[in-house]
């Protein structure tokens, strides 16, 4: 099994269309090195041919549109930061937004700043450890999804049979409606992870029947087992931890204050040696987790052979009694010897003395 899911975060890259690479200038440019020299001085509207007026991004006839976005860019950094500073637990609670639908309509009429990449989408597997990451641009799409998921794996013996993910019905209806389905279902299942289940509708049968990720009519029994308590009591608990993206995702938030004033190639780099950091963390925790169940099974085990050691004890006779009980028969024996050798030697007197 493995989890996907994405945050909220990514760096800049180049303000044309569906173009991913990085800034010619990472302080206050907009496009990269190609889409600059193919702009130079024209003005930054879309369809707009005339040239650039002074330092400005705009042209004479969008001279008014270039003040509205200073203005309105300077007022939104302003307020965002007096809006963290005064309410800063309830900038904390606020729910992701990559958990609603997406829209990939670009609204966007001018190129005066840079795109920015939608979010950071992950792979990795129950215990924590990342397997995989990616930036998604504009949204989190079930077709995105898919196609990173067919990049990663190529090859079909690699696939894991279950793959938890918060929107598994779309990414499934999507495999459907595109016909990638047959090619998916022989190896992988999509589930919804228990987080996010509770989200969806329970009269939707794809995912109540599909998507389920505790599914009671055993047709997927590896995903739950039976856990009895102190009690004697009965309970159906989840086998896998299908939220450790989401746990994933908290350590990462607390560097997206860093990561957002990055250039792409830093913010790739840092993220990656994070994420390898993180992996060794999981590592360790999970070989101290070992550590400590065989110390534990050794201390009971231990605990068991002394008792038996003890009851054999109480059971046999004592070696130290054995031994001493021979001794005894042996010292007596040698004292009936020494007797019998002192009879005949006293008789072969008398028989000498004669």
């Amino acid at each position: 099994m493995v989890v996907i899911d994405g945050i909220v975060m990514g760096p800049v890259h180049c303000a044309y269309e569906n173009c991913p690479n990085d800034l010619a200038n990472a302080r206050g440019g907009a496009f990269c090195i190609t889409h600059e020299a193919e702009f130079g001085t024209r003005c930054r509207v879309m369809n707009c041919n005339s040239e650039r007026v002074g330092d400005t991004m705009a042209c004479n006839a969008h001279a008014a549109k270039w003040r509205r976005h200073v203005k309105d860019k300077s007022k939104t950094t302003l307020s965002g930061i007096r809006r963290i500073i005064r309410r800063p637990e309830r900038q904390q609670a606020l729910p992701q937004p990559h958990d609603d639908n997406q829209s990939e309509a670009d609204t966007r009429n001018n190129y005066f700043s840079p795109n920015r990449f939608y979010c950071v989408e992950t792979l990795c597997t129950p215990c924590g450890l990342a397997l995989a990451w990616t930036l998604f641009d504009k949204s989190e799409s079930p077709t995105k999804i898919l196609n990173w998921l067919e990049s990663l794996y190529l090859n079909k013996d690699t696939r894991p049979s279950y793959i938890a993910i918060d929107k598994a019905c779309q990414v499934l209806r999507t495999a459907l409606t595109t016909n990638r389905w047959d090619d998916w279902k022989q190896t992988t299942q999509f589930i919804v992870d228990s987080y996010h289940y509770i989200n969806h509708r329970a009269n939707v049968p794809i995912c109540t029947k599909w998507c389920n990720p505790a599914s009671s009519d055993g047709s997927a029994p590896n995903l739950v087992r039976i856990h009895v308590d102190e009690n004697g009591v009965e309970h159906e608990v989840w086998e896998f931890n299908t939220e450790s993206c989401e746990q994933l995702n908290s350590f990462m938030g607390g560097f997206n204050s860093i990561l957002k004033r990055m250039v792409a190639k830093n913010f790739k780099w840092f993220l990656h040696t994070m994420l390898v950091f993180y992996a060794k963390c999981v590592l360790a925790r999970i070989k101290e987790k070992e550590r400590k169940q065989r110390e534990a099974e050794g201390e009971e085990v231990n605990g068991s052979d002394n008792d038996d050691d003890a009851a054999t004890i109480s059971q046999s006779p004592s070696p130290l009694l054995s031994e001493s009980g021979s001794s005894q028969e042996d010292s007596s024996e040698d004292e009936e010897s020494e007797s019998e050798e002192s009879n005949f030697n006293s008789d072969d007197d008398e028989m000498w003395t004669w």
